[in-house]
């Protein structure tokens, strides 16, 4: 069995650096939230620690600024880091997009069936969902329902709202 070469250490804040021209920003909300995370879910930040590259002599934050700032506002005095040894410039710059790359899709549809969309929205998923149509269901007057569809596969709920932020689909009745 191969032992991985790479492993993850506490190190003071005060021991690495900024990635200079971060290309990855974060807004005030969604650090927030990614304060949050890292307050309430320790053992989740060791398991996704801060990635730094020590060619230049320092440890110099490739993946992981924002939890950085985090942990910095949060007051902690060490995070979990991984230092990355051998790299040069090119290797450097590939693994602060990839870190940050999100590779594949959510299934809207088992989301908004099989999670709590609170929970989610705390987690970080974007409320992409919204209800659509209502209508009044004729046996209990004054009661309203809501009928959603999934954008992706077409599948109709009463319960949860499926919606692509950047689509326009809807069911019509």
């Amino acid at each position: 069995m191969k032992k991985l070469e790479n492993i993850a250490e506490y190190l003071p804040l005060s021991e690495l650096v900024k990635l200079e021209n971060n290309p990855r920003t974060i807004k005030k909300a969604d650090f927030e939230k990614l304060k949050t995370s890292i307050k309430s879910n320790p053992d989740y930040f060791e398991a996704r620690p801060i990635i730094c590259s020590d060619r230049t002599g320092k440890n110099v934050i490739l993946g992981g600024n924002q939890r950085y700032e985090a942990a910095k506002a949060l007051g902690m005095s060490e995070v979990p880091v991984i230092v990355l040894h051998g790299l040069d410039e090119a290797r450097e710059r590939e693994i602060v997009i990839r870190d940050n790359v999100n590779n594949g899709d959510w299934d809207f549809d088992i989301l908004a069936n099989e999670w709590d969309e609170s929970e989610l929205e705390d987690w970080g998923i974007q409320n992409d969902w919204q209800k659509d149509e209502t209508f009044s269901d004729e046996g209990e007057l004054g009661t309203e329902k809501k009928l959603l569809q999934c954008p992706a596969c077409g599948h109709i709920n009463e319960e949860k709202a499926f919606r692509y932020a950047d689509t326009e689909q809807s069911l019509s009745l």
